[in-house]
């Protein structure tokens, strides 16, 4: 099997709070880098195809696989030392917490951790960002060449729309702003046609998310949320 996600998490049967409850969707900006790096290279694993880190108070001793082919790692967590942590210092916390769940999985388990460890050095050197280029469409009939980039990091995802036209910027927006949960927003956005003048973001079941008339449009770049 392909391992295609990676989940950090505390147990929301076991905590209560609202911080644990907003603790996943801090977590998604680095555990989705860390998914795609391995995704990217086809990890191959032994029966699972999610990999699910949650925090307990006390963690049990051995990693579970479930009928649902998941590879359940529980890692030590405590909730007042997470709501204590500064906001700069979280994405060394989640990476701490991720790496635990890393190095104990693989005593049981198929893990790769040495390309763990390179996903985390690149993320790293990305500035702990989360960035990606969804889509490159060129449109010669117009002139015009666009993207749409993703960022996702603690508080959001954030789809944004860059056209350009002759070399120059004339366009730069956010159209999407999402809890930062896949669930939230990858069925949003699928692919940019030009229909006529205007030029259309639309979503996977072929609906407008997004409509631009590019004959508004001149030389002069336009930016703004």
């Amino acid at each position: 099997m392909k391992l295609t996600g990676i989940f950090l998490y505390p147990d929301l049967g076991e905590f209560k709070s609202s911080a644990a409850l907003s603790f996943r969707n801090q977590t998604r900006f680095v555990c989705h880098y860390v998914q795609q790096f391995l995704a990217a290279r086809k990890i191959e694993t032994d029966g699972f195809n999610r990999m699910c880190v949650v925090g307990r108070r006390v963690a049990s001793g051995a990693s579970v696989r479930n009928s649902s082919n998941v590879l359940v790692v529980e890692v030590p967590f405590d909730i007042a030392e997470y709501e204590q942590t500064l906001e700069d210092d979280l994405p060394e916390y989640f990476i701490g917490l991720l790496a635990a769940g890393f190095t104990k999985g693989s005593r049981d388990a198929q893990l790769p951790l040495e390309l763990f460890q390179e996903a985390i050095t690149s993320f790293r050197q990305a500035g702990y960002k989360n960035n990606w280029v969804h889509t490159r469409r060129m449109f010669r009939s117009a002139g015009i060449s666009c993207e749409l980039l993703c960022e996702l990091d603690r508080s959001a995802f954030h789809l944004i729309l860059e056209v350009q036209r002759g070399g120059e910027q004339i366009f730069s927006q956010e159209i999407l702003r999402t809890l930062p949960d896949e669930v939230a927003y990858v069925h949003r956005f699928k692919d940019v046609v030009l229909e006529g003048h205007t030029l259309l973001v639309r979503d996977k079941f072929g609906k407008s998310l997004f409509a631009l008339n590019l004959q508004e449009r001149n030389s002069s770049p336009n930016s703004g949320v």
